[in-house]
């Protein structure tokens, strides 16, 4: 089949280049589609970007309020192959002196060789079968009703059990019975998982006394834990003197003998040479959470700044931020600066300000930090710089209730500048009801929009185009007819001649 033949432009000399043209200049409202477009895409971004700094911020200022920022400690010890600790925020600042006699260890039974295992695989079947019964210090079982039973606890063995089948067996109940069990060069290791002179024994008709069972065969060194024919070393407890007093534990991670203090022994001290050990306040995480927090601040503000500036708008080729005269944005400026020279009762008029525990702003809105000045106030008054940053007001309204009976509502406020600017920041960022959250719903909505406006446009540029290359088609099609018309009638003139 022949295709179609094309007269466009070849008459009135509108061709495709022509019509495109003509379809450019009408194209004037897509470049404003598509630059609204840029434009909203630039600003909802960097409203994404404001609320990952803003969101910083906030946990920056949450830390300010934990008390191990406040009340850290650091610790030291002389000698920490010997005695090691550790401080959480109810330790006082102080020394201590500690001697130790004696390391808490546990009661430990090692089993005779297992003769069934001798050259052979801990995973080779041993053959045997019954029980073998654990009996700890509290010579307790499996619960039966909701109670503990007396007889330890019974394990049954079967002839298909390895020695590893049988360890894991004893494994299986250790988190109730307390034991646990290992293997070391064919023998059974019982280890009581407490410290100090525990009791542990045991029983059953694999570990009877008898050398030749008739029935069973050999089963006086079956499991190795017949009478005689294992050690056992009672565990002991720790013996340690802290300051002249002494004590006994029966374990080696002591933690109720000096208040938030977690001392670990680990070797025994020498005559007369006890390990001093030390714990001070830790101000350098407090100026840390502090240094930190002016850095988000300073960073986020400058973030804004950078968004809201107009640049020199007699310049050629100006470049603006992209959220130049934004209401909101100046206005969050406006407040987070302003919190930061505010002031909260403290109780203490010489700490009711940042300034006075040296956090600074000069006249462009820039914090800074004087950290011997902030130390200085910690060092002198904690709880009051803690205050100005956190601190809750209670206040008690009175009235009556529905039934005239009288009635007192209690209304907390957050007054400290923590607080306040938490508060602000909160009503930016919150995922449901934040202002950068119902922007960015409006921002989707018109960008939606656009989309589907620009489509509809380009649809009709589209249409439009189809329209003028069949009217201009038709326009060549008539002047060629047109043409051939003049043609054969000149042709007609001039044979009657």
């Amino acid at each position: 089949m022949a295709g179609s033949i094309s007269f466009l432009g070849s008459y009135s000399g509108i061709d495709s280049a022509t019509i495109d043209s003509m379809i450019q200049a009408e194209s004037g409202k897509l470049v404003q589609y598509t630059n609204k477009q840029t434009s909203i895409t630039a600003e909802k971004n960097a409203w994404k970007d404001i609320n990952t700094r803003l969101d910083s911020l906030f946990e920056k200022l949450g830390t300010l309020g934990e008390d191990k920022t406040f009340q850290s400690k650091t610790t030291t010890s002389s000698d920490e192959s010997k005695v090691a600790i550790t401080a959480n925020t109810d330790s006082a600042a102080s020394n201590y002196s500690i001697e130790v006699t004696k390391l808490a260890t546990s009661t430990q039974a090692t089993s005779g060789i297992i003769n069934s295992a001798i050259g052979t695989s801990i995973k080779d079947s041993l053959g045997l079968s019954g029980t073998f019964t654990i009996i700890n210090q509290e010579n307790a079982g499996p619960e039966v009703d909701g109670k503990p039973t007396t007889g330890g606890f019974n394990i049954k063995i079967s002839k298909e059990d390895s020695l590893k089948d049988i360890v894991g067996k004893i494994n299986e109940v250790s988190k109730n019975s307390g034991i646990e069990a290992k293997i070391v060069d064919n023998r059974i290791i019982m280890t009581d998982s407490k410290m100090g002179a525990r009791n542990m024994t045991f029983d059953g008709d694999l570990t009877v006394e008898n050398g030749t069972d008739p029935v069973k065969g050999s089963m006086a060194e079956a499991l190795g834990f017949g009478s005689g024919k294992f050690s056992k070393v009672e565990g002991q407890s720790a013996e340690l003197t802290i300051d002249g007093i002494k004590m006994i534990r029966d374990t080696n991670s002591i933690t109720d003998a000096v208040e938030g203090l977690t001392i670990e022994l680990k070797g025994v001290t020498e005559a007369l040479k006890p390990v001093t050990i030390g714990i001070k306040e830790d101000t350098d995480s407090t100026v840390t959470a502090f240094q930190s927090f002016v850095d988000q601040y300073n960073s986020t503000l400058d973030f804004i700044g950078d968004q809201l500036d107009v640049g020199d708008p007699s310049a050629e080729g100006n470049t603006t931020g992209a959220l130049v005269g934004d209401s909101s944005l100046m206005r969050l400026q406006s407040s987070l600066r302003s919190l930061m020279t505010g002031a909260a009762n403290t109780g203490n008029a010489a700490y009711n300000n940042l300034e006075a525990v040296g956090i600074s702003v000069d006249r462009y809105g820039k914090a800074s930090l004087d950290t011997e000045k902030l130390k200085t106030a910690l060092a002198d008054d904690p709880t009051a710089v803690k205050k100005m940053l956190f601190q809750t007001t209670s206040t008690e309204t009175t009235g009556v209730d529905e039934n005239g009976d009288p009635t007192t509502i209690t209304t907390e406020t957050e007054v400290g500048m923590a607080q306040k600017m938490r508060s602000l920041i909160d009503t930016y960022i919150s995922e449901k009801t934040g202002i950068i959250a119902t922007k960015s719903e409006t921002y989707d909505k018109s960008l939606k929009d656009l989309s589907s406006s620009i489509t509809k446009f380009n649809e009709r540029l589209v249409k439009k185009r189809e329209n003028y290359v069949a009217m201009f088609t038709r326009l060549d099609t008539a002047m060629m007819e047109a043409e051939s018309q003049l043609a054969y009638l000149q042709s007609q003139f001039s044979t009657t001649k």
